[in-house]
């Protein structure tokens, strides 16, 4: 539902090397009444993280969950499809003791929801999105500013291509701009929200000037298109958001670059931007889905594929540009394809695959020293 892996996303692979470095697999998900292929990022709240999955739970529709950071792992909540949220995309926002979310299906219309859950267990829906102008699918996990929540829908709006939409802890959402698409403005919002100074900045995986995406900002309603990008050598198809580091804004994008393989780019709030690094899709990674982590003047990604196996890596860059390599998946019990941002904690790295695992490869959660 989420990610588009490739099929082999489920083969059982036996991993008889040791793992590279101080990696560590926390936690491998089991499906039903287990989750199963965890996409978003985890949070972290009161010595315990929080995630959801695509799929599993109790009826398949996907799950919240509750992890120690030892690997002690249970269930929060199943969703029930229907009037319920499912297939939840996106990690959760602590808020007063509250956990938000989106989910890109279910709701009273099937266009998606945005819903809370409580460190117990007990959820409910805020807002079920309707299609059309009102917007639907919301991929993305929402942002926290000021009293209340802000976030994308890929779908609809008044033309189709997609929405930023505004809600509070106890709703409704309305639509704060719809997307053009075209070659004037972006289409497909699949990521999350940044502020800066009140403005509100992201990217749209398509539209623009070539169609290969843009990098937008919104104030007061206003949207204006900061860079478009130009697949090679530059960036293409963002598809995650933006980070602020040292007053600078990184993302990566899945495709483009030198190459072709994706690039991490670096863009001013003015709109001048440049691109940090170009995969190569060997040892070095190949597609950065997920956006950036900062940590004490570096960044941390993953990329989905191109290692020495292909199932994806755990990569360091600095602003100059220099790109390492911390770990290369096996698609074991290690895990396969990252899609997620990582979390950083007491010097480690915390995140979760979408494949890999045991039995049919449900995904795991993570750490890595830093």
């Amino acid at each position: 539902m989420c990610g588009q892996p490739p099929s082999a996303q489920r083969r059982q692979v036996d991993d008889q090397q040791p793992l590279l470095g101080a990696y560590k697999s926390l936690y491998k998900f089991k499906a039903q009444p287990d989750g199963g292929l965890p996409y978003g990022d985890l949070t972290y709240y009161k010595g315990k993280f929080y995630g959801t999955t695509d799929q599993g739970g109790a009826v398949g529709w996907g799950t919240v969950f509750e992890m120690s950071p030892t690997g002690q792992e249970h269930v929060l909540y199943s969703f029930k499809g229907g009037s319920d949220a499912a297939y939840p995309c996106a990690g959760l926002v602590e808020v007063g003791g509250k956990l938000f979310g989106t989910s890109q299906a279910g709701g009273a219309l099937g266009w998606g929801t945005v819903y809370d859950v409580t460190p117990s267990g007990k959820e409910h829906v805020i807002y079920s999105f309707k299609g059309g102008h009102d917007g639907g699918a919301p991929f993305a996990s929402l942002l926290y500013l000021n009293g209340k929540f802000y976030g994308t829908t890929v779908e609809g709006g008044k033309i189709g291509w997609g929405t930023i939409f505004e809600t509070t802890a106890s709703g409704p959402a309305h639509i704060l701009y719809s997307f053009k698409g075209g070659t004037k403005d972006g289409a497909y919002p699949y990521a999350r929200l940044i502020a800066i100074n009140g403005t509100l900045y992201g990217t749209t995986m398509q539209g623009g000037s070539t169609g290969w995406g843009t990098v937008f900002r919104l104030t007061a309603g206003k949207e204006y298109v900061l860079h478009d990008f130009k697949a090679q050598p530059d960036g293409a198809f963002p598809f995650d958001g933006l980070t602020d580091l040292n007053g600078n804004l990184y993302g990566t994008t899945k495709y483009g670059g030198k190459i072709g393989y994706g690039a991490v780019y670096a863009i001013t709030t003015a709109g001048k931007e440049h691109v940090v690094y170009s995969f190569k899709a060997g040892t070095d990674g190949a597609y950065p889905y997920g956006g950036l982590t900062p940590y004490k003047g570096l960044l941390y990604g993953t990329t989905v594929r191109g290692d020495s196996a292909n199932w994806g890596t755990i990569f360091e860059v600095g602003s100059g540009g220099v790109e390492r390599v911390l770990y290369h998946f096996k698609a074991g019990t290690d895990g396969a394809y990252p899609f997620a941002r990582l979390l950083t904690l007491n010097d480690r790295l915390y995140g979760t695959t979408y494949g890999g695992g045991f039995g049919l490869g449900w995904g795991t959660v993570f750490t890595l020293a830093l």
